[in-house]
Formats: C-alpha cells, sequence, structure tokens
C-alpha cells in the first residue's frame, strides 16, 4: 500500500509540474474576433458605433454584469473620446484611437488601473448588400504561467460577450433603417 501510494503522489507530482511547463511555454498572445452581416447603412452603424453615448443601447456588458458603472469622459465621439467604467473584477477604461465613419471604430482596453492594455476594434465593410461588422481584440497576459492557459482560453470567454453585442447592434441598426 505505502508504495502504491508513494507512485501516486510521484505522478500527481509530474502532472503538475508538467502542466507548470506546459503553461509557460504556452503563446501569451490572443486574438477574439467575432462578426455579423448587418442591413444598415454605414451612417446607421457608424451613429451607433462611434458615439460612446450610444453603447447602452447595444453593448453586452450591463445584462453580464448588473453592477457595471459606466463614467462617459469629457469626449463622447472620435479620436479620443473614452469612458471609465467599475464591476465586480476590477476597473478599467476605453479610449478611441481611430473613429472612421467609412470603416469604424479602433481603441485602446486598459484594464485594472492599466496593468493590461488590449486592442480592440468595431469596424464594418460592405459585402453584396449588406454590412459585415467585425468586432475584434488583440491582448496578451503577462502571466508566466497561467498566461498561456488564459490566453487560450479567451476567445471562449470574451467572444460570447462580442457575439451578444454585435446581435444587439445588428437589431438596433435594423430598427434604425
Amino acid at each position: 500500500m505505502g508504495k502504491f501510494l508513494v507512485r501516486i503522489l510521484t505522478f500527481i507530482s509530474l502532472m503538475f509540474v508538467l502542466g507548470l511547463v506546459v503553461g509557460y511555454f504556452l503563446p501569451k498572445d490572443f486574438t477574439v474576433t467575432r462578426e455579423v452581416a448587418v442591413e444598415a447603412s454605414p451612417e446607421t452603424l457608424y451613429a451607433l458605433i462611434g458615439d460612446l453615448e450610444r453603447w447602452p443601447e447595444w453593448g453586452p456588458w450591463k445584462d453580464a454584469d448588473p453592477s457595471v458603472e459606466v463614467t462617459l469622459g469629457d469626449k463622447t465621439t472620435g479620436v479620443g473620446a473614452s469612458q471609465s467604467w467599475t464591476d465586480k473584477d476590477g476597473n478599467g477604461r476605453l479610449v478611441f484611437t481611430e473613429a472612421d465613419p467609412k470603416r469604424g471604430v479602433w481603441f485602446d482596453l486598459l484594464f485594472n488601473d492599466d496593468v493590461f492594455v488590449n486592442t480592440s476594434s468595431i469596424t464594418f465593410a460592405e459585402s453584396g448588400e449588406t454590412m459585415v461588422v467585425t468586432w475584434e481584440m488583440n491582448g496578451s497576459v503577462p502571466s508566466a504561467i497561467l498566461g498561456g492557459y488564459f490566453a487560450f482560453l479567451m476567445p471562449d470567454m470574451i467572444g460570447p460577450l462580442f457575439e451578444d453585442g454585435l446581435a444587439k447592434l445588428k437589431e438596433r441598426a435594423e430598427q434604425e433603417v
């Protein structure tokens, strides 16, 4: 019985160490991309996407976490537009880095007092008779061992939020046509 227990504990220890080693070598960078076809004009889409005051009309965050509190910056449209938030997971802010009425918006997402910085965009392009809206986020998880595991899981954690937001954006934009 003693040798068996030692073998079991040795096996568990080796698996744990292997998990740490694998985690250390996993890529820490991630990309999350979702898209939807919308029957709306670029002007309608940009009015919803390019103005942070209108994001509550379609954004998925309040449904995902009712405790989120959003504060708009002094500027809500164009380059430099911003908002900040606090929720159960911490705090963050968003700043538009590029805004183009014909293509969409690009922004930086800064989490937990700017410790984590991700780049994101919500863009649109014609595809036949519809507009394809694409929401993308790129980032890196700076944890040596667990970062690779979190980066691997990010599409599954963030993707459903993007899908929900895009579905609401589609519904809202198509109502305005």
